[in-house]
């Protein structure tokens, strides 16, 4: 269905948790999801109630190994990054992200090539910032760095705040239809993080929850091949793409 890859602006601006998030909620709609972890550092299993000496199974992991948490699959991608493998096995065509799976690709705290590796076959590419003076320093260059076609979403934005108000403002002159979603700034994601609970289980009415499932619908139409780009407001930026 699709590769979506998600990645941040700079470190700590939430990737893993909207990862795990959009990952869990596009799986309560019915579609098989699996998020790749490519992080050398990963704290994914913390959001999904995993104990933190309990290894994501790997990418080659035989399926029995693999069953679905939260109804999404887990897959640690990162030794094959960091090899190359995943790169070459999508090229030769050993395997794909084709099928009737939603891929969430993790790329926080990956390796340097992973997403170099990735992006030939992804439909959808997510840069994620924040309303910070570090992240407005770092997205000219983001800017002229990512391709085209990559969209970004605007995550922990508080209207209560005059810097949040007006970074919200700059990015949707600057970025236009790329800024593609905001994500409430919620309490409620830090504390479900803490207690170590899908956000939907501690939380259902969450504002920043519904902020994702607006992004998870977007992915759903996406991946549905029988529906035109156009209704998704998205361009596919995989190369290959029409």
């Amino acid at each position: 269905m699709a590769l979506v890859m998600i990645s941040g602006l700079r470190g700590g601006v939430g990737v893993t948790s909207i990862a795990a998030n959009l990952a869990m909620t596009i799986a309560s709609g019915g579609h098989s999801t699996v998020v790749l972890d490519l992080s050398q550092a990963s704290t994914l299993g913390l959001h999904f109630g995993l104990d933190p000496r309990q290894p994501v199974p790997g990418f080659d992991a035989p399926a029995a190994a693999t069953g679905p948490i939260h109804g999404v699959r887990l897959l640690n991608a990162a030794p094959q990054a960091v090899s190359k493998d995943l790169g070459e096995g999508l090229s030769s065509g050993d395997f794909s992200f084709t099928g009737e799976v939603v891929h969430i690709a993790d790329l926080s705290g990956a390796d340097p090539g992973a997403a170099v590796q990735l992006r030939p076959h992804a439909d959808l590419e997510i840069c994620v910032l924040v309303p910070s003076a570090e992240c407005l320093y770092h997205l000219p260059a983001a800017l002229d760095s990512l391709p085209a076609e990559t969209v970004f979403v605007l995550n922990r934005c508080d209207d209560t705040r005059r810097l949040g108000r007006h970074t919200a403002s700059f990015v949707r002159e600057l970025l236009g239809p790329r800024l593609i979603a905001t994500i409430h700034a919620d309490e409620a994601v830090a504390e479900a993080g803490a207690m170590m609970q899908p956000l939907a289980r501690h939380s259902p009415a969450s504002a920043a929850l519904a902020d994702i499932g607006a992004i998870a619908g977007r992915i759903a139409l996406l991946a549905a091949p029988s529906l035109p780009v156009e209704a998704t407001g998205i361009r596919p930026s995989r190369s290959n793409a029409a």
